[in-house]
């Protein structure tokens, strides 16, 4: 490969000063002129390829195409400048391989695009295509030239007339306009390229698709323009003509460069995956887009002209450029969304996510939805989202460990809920702007799991305080049932043994009036003291410190109440004194029933427009993660009522230190 890349570079570089040459001894500037505008740039592109990468076969392509075009352009410019050359006996010898040259260097472009990214070929199918157009550069051709004794004009332009080939066969000569046409039309084939290269794309891996979509897009266009080139050369006339077909030249070579340098760059695609330059990008496609637009419209409005009066060809040139609108409108569309990727915009990315968690029924249907909906709008490999015990992912087997490339905490309200992690982009890293629009969606999902995990709470809470209602009316009904009810019935029976003796008149009738007396005081205190465990009258009456002071007065333990002297007296909103009263009663009920304490201390405070209450016994303690019931998830229910605070501090054998505060709606709000 070295050594032919060595010949290559002596044979095109001798060729391209030889042109220049020429061109400048015999006048013809435009030639020597053409020969820095068309075969020079791609043999300059190749030969620096070639010595700063060795084996690069793209490299190899670019040099063996512009040696080549500059060979044959110098052997058939020898034969038109050169009068030595063109009455020499080998006239026809140096237009064949002139002819043979140029051909071959369109099978070098169609190496060039079909074989991109490696220049190398990966199937049989390519090999077949790269032999099979090799073979008829060189033999169109030498048949073109067995088929017609003087070379015809749409082969050898600018040839003399009196070159005769020797290979000339008369029996040949009916192929002849049909091998002029093929050799006529020989440079299109490079539209091979185009075709090898799309069906290399549909099994390349990830990384080799981006490169390969800006070659598709960047080498077909340059070749439309090329067509239209073509078309203004072979069809138009004048100055006009001449500019347009020079800056056409230059255009599409331009973008067969820009191509080329941004699919071959380090990065891929020249930092596309940067949001900096994401809008340059998107020009670049843009003008693409628009340069093959105007080829086409002056190559359409050429060809008109050739065949209609000036004025109708302009006017069928602007009627076709704004029907070609829409069509350069959809190629713009499609090339983003090829290029950079099917995804959407932040602001649809929002949009559809914020209408993802209003339709959510719960947090167990919202994870993966909400995975699935991260993945899809970023264009992402996988996603999985992590919410305390609960993970959902999309786009990665559950279980599989992998490195996310991002991760988005879910933080609401200063508290972290779980966090999204992220894999890298299908087509790249991730970019500052995905970073920030995950910063939103990540925003945006916590509220939302807050908001169902509030939900799920309140309706639990309701649960948990309907069923204990219901167990509160059954203790109830029990206690009155086994109770009073029953107390009553005894009473009734010593009423009518004491109303039965004094029907006979006997003398013990005190007896049973006595113990009647005493029984129904007995079911008095009973009453009273069922009615005070419901809602003890001296809290409606006086106050929550003095109700306090009570409730612990009844309690066969140690009961030690700290409390301001100023709080004496002082009325809250009767909500806020019911649910102290009843988290303290409920708290001193289970150091005597459950921790065994010998003594509780009480501390009730009013800090900051809060009321405090704290309860510590010396009991056996507990542990809270360990104990279900409707004890202490009732406590929580009516403290989170009134938008209150509930902790608990408790290890087995170290006693137990309950602290709750209730907001008040002023500092030393008094209702009394």
């Amino acid at each position: 490969m070295r050594a032919v890349c060595v010949f290559l570079a002596i044979v095109g570089g001798c060729a391209l000063v030889a042109e220049a040459w020429m061109g400048l001894a015999t006048g013809h500037l435009d030639e020597a002129g053409f020969v820095l505008a068309g075969p020079a740039p791609l043999y300059a592109a190749g030969l620096i390829g070639v010595v700063r990468g060795p084996g690069r076969r793209v490299a190899f392509w670019l040099l063996a195409g512009g040696a080549l075009f500059a060979v044959g352009d110098c052997l058939a410019g020898a034969v038109t400048d050169l009068p030595a050359v063109a009455d020499s006996s080998v006239a026809w010898l140096v237009l064949l391989i002139a002819e043979c040259a140029s051909n071959l260097s369109v099978v070098t472009g169609i190496g060039l695009i079909g074989l991109f990214p490696t220049g190398v070929p990966q199937s049989r199918g390519e090999r077949a295509v790269l032999r099979a157009t090799a073979v008829a550069a060189v033999l169109i051709p030498a048949a073109l030239m067995a088929s017609s004794q003087t070379p015809p004009a749409s082969l050898y332009q600018a040839a003399e007339p009196g070159t005769v080939s020797p290979l000339f066969t008369s029996a040949l000569s009916p192929a002849k306009p049909a091998l002029a046409a093929l050799q006529f039309t020989f440079s299109a084939w490079v539209f091979l390229g185009l075709v090898l290269l799309y069906l290399r794309y549909r099994r390349s891996a990830a990384a080799d698709r981006r490169r390969i979509r800006w070659m598709l897009v960047g080498t077909g266009s340059a070749l439309l323009v090329f067509v239209a080139n073509a078309v203004v050369a072979t069809f138009g006339s004048g100055a006009a003509a001449t500019v347009a077909v020079w800056v056409l030249w230059v255009l599409g070579l331009l973008l067969v460069f820009a191509s080329l340098a941004v699919a071959l760059s380090d990065d891929g695609i020249v930092g596309i995956d940067r949001a900096a330059r994401r809008s340059a990008i998107y020009r670049m496609l843009w003008l693409m887009i628009a340069v093959v637009y105007v080829a086409a419209a002056a190559a359409l409005g050429t060809l008109a002209s050739r065949y209609l009066a000036v004025g109708v060809a302009m006017l069928l040139a602007a009627g076709a450029a704004l029907a070609f609108q829409p069509v350069q409108r959809r190629l713009e569309r499609l090339a983003d969304r090829w290029v950079f990727g099917k995804r959407l915009d932040g602001y649809a990315v929002i949009t559809r996510f914020g209408a993802l968690l209003e339709t959510s029924p719960g947090a167990a249907d919202l994870l993966p939805q909400l995975a699935d909906a991260i993945r899809q709008g970023l264009a992402l490999e996988w996603v999985r989202v992590r919410l305390g015990a609960e993970t959902a992912t999309a786009g990665l087997v559950p279980g599989t460990t992998a490195v996310p490339a991002y991760v988005a905490p879910l933080v609401h309200a200063g508290s972290t809920l779980g966090r999204i992690e992220c894999g890298p982009r299908r087509d790249g890293p991730l970019l500052d702007e995905d970073h920030r629009l995950l910063a939103q969606l990540a925003g945006q999902a916590a509220t939302a799991v807050s908001n169902l995990r509030l939900t799920a709470e309140l309706t639990a809470s309701r649960a948990r305080i309907a069923h204990a209602q219901d167990a509160e009316r059954q203790r109830i009904q029990r206690d009155l049932h086994d109770g009073a009810q029953q107390d009553v019935v005894a009473l009734t029976a010593k009423l009518a043994l004491a109303r039965e003796r004094l029907r006979r008149g006997d003398p013990r009738t005190d007896e049973p009036l006595a113990e009647l007396q005493r029984d129904l005081g007995d079911l008095l205190a009973t009453l009273r003291e069922f009615a005070h465990a419901i809602h003890p009258p001296v809290l409606s009456d006086q106050g929550l410190l003095e109700a306090i002071e009570a409730q612990a007065a009844r309690l066969p333990l140690e009961v030690v109440i700290e409390a301001d002297p100023a709080l004496r007296g002082v009325r809250y909103p009767a909500h806020i004194e019911t649910t102290t009263w009843y988290v303290v009663a409920e708290a001193l009920t289970n150091a005597v029933k459950h921790a065994r304490a010998e003594r509780v201390l009480v501390a009730l405070t009013q800090p900051d427009g809060h009321l405090a209450v704290e309860v510590r016994d010396d009991g056996c303690g507990f542990d809270p993660g360990s104990v279900r019931g409707l004890g202490l998830a009732g406590l929580t229910d009516r403290i989170s009522i009134v938008r209150g605070a509930l902790r608990i501090d408790s290890e087995p054998g170290r006693g137990t230190t309950l602290h709750a505060e209730i907001p008040l709606s002023g500092p030393g709000a008094d209702h009394g």
